[in-house]
């Protein structure tokens, strides 16, 4: 089972402002974070928790940008329930339309692959929360998850 809790951080109406203003090909501001959710975990990879780079690297998270423009992702970050903490990279740009998935281990970021840089796994395979924040700290987005038998994945 999973919670999710989705907050717009203003109304419509701004929304459409923000949209509007925007050149046609630079990406939107930070304000305009509605468009971006967090769309799934993978907190238990398959196989035993050796703790090896390879399995770390099995277990991520992914945030999908719904709207058709490039969303500046710069100083935005996601928290866990024990306030694990990554924080999306300056200048980070998702392209319109996309997903990055965010690695817990370590490697060379790539466009839609983001590593975390950690040497221990970060969701509970148990339940855990996922926090999607501005950089400022407004939460915006969350999704929450309890082990069910079988399932190690979740779908926010």
């Amino acid at each position: 089972m999973f919670v999710r809790g989705f907050r717009t951080l203003f109304s419509a109406a701004t929304a459409a402002v923000v949209l509007a203003g925007t050149a046609a090909l630079a990406p939107l501001p930070a304000e305009a974070a509605i468009t971006v959710v967090l769309s799934g975990i993978q907190y238990d990879p398959p196989g035993t928790d050796y703790r090896t780079n390879a399995q770390l690297n099995n277990e991520f998270f992914t945030v999908r940008n719904i709207s058709t423009r490039p969303i500046n992702l710069s100083g935005f970050r996601v928290l866990d329930a024990a306030n694990h903490v990554f924080v999306f990279p300056r200048g980070y740009v998702l392209p319109g339309r996309s997903t990055v998935i965010v690695r817990t281990g370590k490697n060379r970021n790539r466009a839609l692959t983001l590593y975390w840089n950690q040497g221990n796994y970060i969701w509970n395979n148990t339940g855990d929360t996922a926090r999607f924040q501005t950089p400022a700290g407004k939460t915006f987005d969350t999704c929450t998850y309890t082990a069910v038998a079988g399932r190690y994945r979740v779908g926010c």
